[in-house]
């Protein structure tokens, strides 16, 4: 089986190493131009490995370099900046190719019917997005909670994400990630959007309005996107009717991630930091505590994609592409500052 890398950045050298870890028998191509990135370990730390000797990798200066070579590729991995995915992706689909989309998305809905169509066509084509925190255990363990109806009503949601972009991959200067760029899709809302990702996820059957937005760069960071995102949204299902508010910065420190979750007979707060859920009902608390590797976590979801395409198993379409564009919808409309 052969894999190709579309960059190979941090989150792709994450996937490279996973991958090779999960089937030693895989072959490994890519197209990489520009070798900002140097060679990782999992910890995000430079070292002197040639990945490209140690994974035997062959390199590619470009997709229509690729496609001369008349090599078969299985399956690929869209992890250059967001700017690019939905174009490259367009042409792999078009190959054939299984795609594995690193979020977001995209930056912009330009093409983004195209590939819809594109997508619906191949029905037999495995296709999936690097959303990773459903299959998160807490993100998962919330889901059942919120199921099993055990705070009963949901009234109010509160969701928070806040760090520092300087802490985000400590080899490079904050001001030339794309996390900062906006020609290459950056931004705040876009680098986050995990959290209206697990949103669209957590409540699923639910319809969400958006009640207003507001988006802005209000630090001194050398960056050319809004570095904070506060919004509030109407969510409901029926006659149920809930609040959700969602913060996201570029500069707190502490880093804090949390999702708080208020119902009529109790309350939830998810830390998705320190791995802890804590249950408040009945005057009582149960805490629950997980403790699992980071890395895990993007291992089971390779696995899940690589399964589907082995054994032809169908991808749940909460985890893939068409499910990606609801969550990339969402997220421009936030940028809109309504």
């Amino acid at each position: 089986m052969n894999a190709l890398f579309l960059g190979l950045g941090s989150i792709g050298q994450r996937h490279l190493r996973n991958l090779s870890k999960i089937d030693g028998k895989i072959k490994f191509f890519a197209v990489r131009k520009k070798f900002f990135t140097p060679n990782l370990n999992k910890r995000n730390q430079v070292i002197k490995t040639d990945i490209k000797k140690k994974y035997r990798i062959t390199y590619f200066k470009s997709l229509e370099e690729l496609y001369k070579s008349k090599i078969k590729i299985h399956l690929a991995f869209v992890c250059t900046p967001s700017v690019h995915h939905v174009n490259e992706a367009i042409s792999l689909i078009k190959k054939n190719i299984n795609v594995f989309i690193e979020k977001p998305l995209g930056s912009s809905f330009k093409n983004i019917s195209k590939l819809t169509n594109l997508i619906k066509s191949k029905k037999n084509l495995k296709h999936m997005m690097g959303f990773q925190l459903k299959f998160n255990p807490l993100i998962l363990k919330l889901k059942t909670i919120l199921n099993k109806k055990i705070i009963g009503k949901i009234w109010h949601i509160n969701i928070h994400h806040g760090e520092n972009i300087n802490d985000f991959h400590p080899y490079e200067d904050y001001k030339h990630s794309y996390a900062a760029r906006k020609d290459l899709g950056g931004g705040v809302i876009l680098c986050q959007i995990h959290e209206i990702d697990y949103l669209l996820f957590l409540f699923e059957k639910y319809k969400i309005i958006i009640i207003n937005s507001y988006s802005k760069k209000l630090t001194d960071l050398n960056i050319n996107v809004e570095d904070t995102s506060v919004s509030s949204l109407q969510i409901s299902k029926g006659k149920q009717k809930a609040l959700c508010n969602i913060h996201l910065n570029f500069y707190e420190r502490p880093k804090k991630r949390t999702i708080e979750i208020l119902g009529e007979r109790g309350k939830i707060l998810c830390n998705l930091n320190s791995g802890e859920i804590s249950i408040f009902k009945d005057k009582k608390v149960k805490k629950i505590q997980y403790k699992f590797d980071r890395n895990e976590i993007f291992k089971k979801q390779i696995k899940y994609f690589l399964e589907a395409i082995k054994k032809n198993k169908k991808i749940d379409k909460r985890y893939d592409v068409l499910n990606g564009i609801k969550s990339l919808s969402l997220a421009l409309n936030l940028k809109k500052n309504k």
